[in-house]
């Protein structure tokens, strides 16, 4: 068998193996397929040749994982990004590119343009690896979670935007060799974006039968731009991968799409890290630089994302959580190293310091994030001057006799309505500004404040409220809200949230006066629905009906 496929097949083995075994563990696999190219390149199991094609592979690897971008970058998406996430998106930027821009130039040297694209490279944080561990922690839907999914969206266009244009900066910065790339850009992007919406859609849409067709079809168009981008345009392929996806991103099948070539594009990304870790191995690390790298990202990304959140009016948990999700480098900050190499912007020997600070923060990072309410809880205590502020409040109500709801978004704004036309005072009590802005705006009454917080018993008037309502999601939060309650011996009926039959009994012991439990809810009035359904057949239209109207009520021009 050719000494390629035997190398391949051992190098693929290892890092599919090991990265089974790092995500069983709770880390990111991206450890365990760097760890197994060190490995092979430490032993020089690999030969020059084979390494050359992996090279190739790898490259055909990322160019796929834009492609892939590109068909799931959802324009309306950033339309609805608040502008929460986009100050702290700005601010944390700013001053990441600004320390680490003066690093690279005045400590290691670096040229205005090299200092730039490694500032860049070395602000991203991984949507890899705080999307798993959210999506683990039941937290994606948080406000915490989706602000920091927010952040890293724009970091992710933002990164797309430098390997775009990175390779055509490798010879020098000169204006007019930038308007001509522009020029280009533009020209590549109407003629492949006409050409996918109009006519590929179109075959997609009438003449294609089959879901692997589908598939067969726009691999066929992605390579086809690839090759007008490369050899038409004289740009990378990397900027006709992108404009193939964005030009497919509203086709029919789309997601179709997208779901049969992950796989594919996971196989060539695995062979990418590989790589990476293969010229690890057979280079010297420079460890003072690496553990150098390590705290910067640590202690320099959180402090900088905590100062975005406290500038953004956030309280103080939610800025903590925010601010440990940024603290590791993106995966794509390993490929613009990579792309930097071959551009001449730095040698190898920084590629490999920062690929092992990158694999090092994600390993503490992933440790730190699954502890951040604990780490919130003893920072909090510690330093209450640094980490315990309270984002935009609007001090003591002076309400009695009223409900308050602590969550004014998704359940809580139903909960609200019907509190509301019922009669009901009703104070909400949210850590999002942006639900807090809109309330206000409606004339409704609604504090800024965190559940957990000690200061929200006084500060919502608690003692004097009739009901308390939670819709808080994080058994922590709602424990300790019962906690605090039974503290301050405040015996207000108070009802919270619980997603299993386990946390509500272990909130029943706590002091809760009910659960609310969402599934046996819902299994209730299905039951209830179908039961309906089989006396009167209008059943479901009815209730559509019904919900419709109500859903226009609650959500104002979103539904």
């Amino acid at each position: 068998m050719d000494v390629f496929l035997v190398n391949l097949m051992l190098v693929f083995t290892a890092a599919v193996f090991l990265g089974i075994i790092f995500r069983y563990i709770g880390m990111p696999s991206i450890v365990g397929q760097v760890l197994a190219g060190i490995a092979f390149g430490v032993f020089g199991l690999v030969n020059n040749q084979s390494l050359e094609s992996i090279k190739f592979l790898g490259s055909l690897g990322v160019t796929l994982l834009l492609f892939l971008v590109g068909l799931e970058m959802n324009l309306k998406e950033l339309k609805n990004i608040g502008w929460t996430v986009v100050k702290i998106f700005l601010i944390q930027t700013i001053v990441l590119w600004t320390i680490f821009f003066g690093i690279a130039n005045l400590f290691l040297r670096f040229s205005v343009i090299s200092s730039l694209w490694l500032s860049m490279a070395l602000t991203f944080s991984s949507t890899i690896v705080v999307v798993k561990i959210l999506s683990e922690k039941k937290d994606l839907g948080s406000f915490a979670g989706k602000i920091s999914l927010g952040i890293l969206l724009l970091q992710d266009v933002t990164a797309i935007i430098v390997l775009v244009l990175m390779p055509s900066f490798g010879r020098g910065f000169e204006p007019s060799a930038l308007l001509g790339l522009a020029i280009k850009i533009a020209i590549l992007f109407l003629t492949i974006n006409v050409l996918g919406h109009i006519v590929i859609s179109k075959i997609e849409k009438y003449l294609i039968k089959s879901s692997e067709d589908l598939v067969l079809l726009s691999l066929i168009w992605f390579f086809l731009t690839v090759y007008f981008s490369t050899n038409v345009m004289g740009l990378t392929p990397e900027i006709g991968g992108i404009l193939a996806g964005i030009s497919l991103s509203t086709s029919w099948g789309h997601f179709q799409i997208v779901s049969k070539i992950k796989t594919l594009r996971d196989i060539f990304l695995t062979l990418f890290f590989v790589l990476l870790g293969l010229e690890i191995g057979v280079v010297k690390i420079d460890w003072l630089l690496v553990s150098g790298l390590v705290t910067l990202t640590l202690i320099i990304k959180f402090i900088a994302s905590e100062l975005s959140c406290f500038l953004s009016g956030l309280s103080g948990k939610v800025a903590f959580s925010v601010s440990t999700n940024m603290t590791q480098l993106s995966e794509f900050s390993l490929i613009v190293l990579s792309f930097g190499l071959i551009s001449g912007f730095w040698k190898s020997d920084l590629v490999t310091a920062v690929t092992v600070a990158g694999l090092t923060s994600m390993v503490v990072s992933t440790i730190i994030i699954n502890q951040s309410s604990h780490l919130y809880k003893f920072m909090s205590e510690q330093l209450p001057m640094i980490f315990k502020f309270g984002g935009v409040n609007s001090g003591v109500v002076t309400m009695k006799g009223h409900v308050v709801l602590l969550g004014g978004d998704r359940t809580g704004r139903s909960i609200m309505s019907s509190l509301k036309k019922n009669g009901e005072k009703v104070l909400v009590v949210d850590f999002n500004p942006d639900v807090i802005s809109r309330l206000k705006n409606r004339g409704e009454e609604a504090i800024f404040a965190d559940a957990s917080d000690p200061d929200v018993l006084e500060t919502a008037n608690m003692v004097d409220a009739k009901m308390i309502i939670s819709t808080v999601k994080d058994l922590d939060d709602s424990l300790a809200l019962l906690t605090l309650l039974k503290q301050k011996r405040i015996k207000v009926p108070t009802i919270v949230d619980a997603e299993t039959a386990a946390q509500a009994a272990l909130l029943y012991e706590a002091g809760a006066s009910y659960v609310i439990f969402p599934h046996f809810v819902s299994g209730l009035h299905l039951g209830l629905l179908v039961k309906k359904f089989g006396n009167d057949a209008n059943t479901l239209l009815k209730y559509r009906s019904r919900q419709g109207e109500i859903l226009k009520e609650i959500y104002e021009g979103e539904f």
